[in-house]
């Protein structure tokens, strides 16, 4: 089996590292915590910080692919683009389990954990990560960077911009035009009007709670 390496050895990580297993010979994961280095998580060591990645000669020349599933949009997106830029390969994860149209349109690398379900005429951005048990609706446009928590619904016709963020459980209703770039839906809300640009929102029906700095998510 091919070779791969695990950025982030978090819950998400060891999660995709049990999953991986199954079609990749898992080396170990890539972390900058220092106090987990040389440690063992879910049955795997922890070889070093990431930027370790980029050292000429560090790893072997067949380790060719990398994953990064870290729930953080903008730190996956940016660690993804780099390690491309550096020559290795970022596929994807789609879990065996789920059940997607032949029509869906995806710009690889996607992420997607076991039960999801998404429907026919729906487009997936590159770098977007989706958790277990997500029903995404039809003629949906996911852009870059996203992240659908576990239990998440999405309704029909939406667009959602890069890097938005969608909570545990929460709904995004069918009527619903657009979800705006950087914003982050609260778990369990329920949306039924449009989301603005960098917007924290959460209840049931979903209100602006306040705006995000976006200092940070306009690099």
């Amino acid at each position: 089996m091919e070779n791969c390496l695990i950025v982030g050895a978090g819950t998400y990580g060891q999660v995709y590292a049990k999953y991986l297993a199954e079609s990749f010979t898992v080396l170990g994961f890539l972390d900058d915590n220092p106090e987990l280095l040389g440690q063992k998580i879910a049955e795997h060591e922890v070889l070093g910080p990431i930027d370790d990645l980029f050292e000429t000669n560090r790893f072997p020349n067949d380790i060719t692919s990398v994953f990064v599933p870290i729930g953080d949009n903008m730190l996956r997106c940016s660690l993804l683009e780099r390690i491309r830029l550096s020559g290795y390969l970022t596929p994807s994860f789609i879990h065996h389990s789920v059940m997607m149209d032949s029509s869906v349109l995806i710009e690889h690398p996607v992420y997607m954990l076991p039960g999801t379900k998404i429907m026919p005429f729906t487009k997936l951005g590159r770098d977007v990560m989706i958790s277990m048990g997500v029903n995404v609706a039809h003629h949906v446009e996911v852009k870059r960077g996203c992240f659908f928590s576990q239990g998440s619904n999405i309704g029909a016709s939406i667009i959602i911009e890069d890097l938005a963020y969608v909570g545990i459980g929460a709904t995004l209703m069918t009527g619903v035009r657009r979800i705006g770039r950087d914003s982050l839906v609260g778990a369990g809300a329920v949306v039924v009007r449009d989301v603005p640009d960098h917007a924290v929102v959460a209840g049931v029906p979903a209100k602006v709670l306040k705006m995000k700095n976006t200092s940070r998510s306009q690099h």
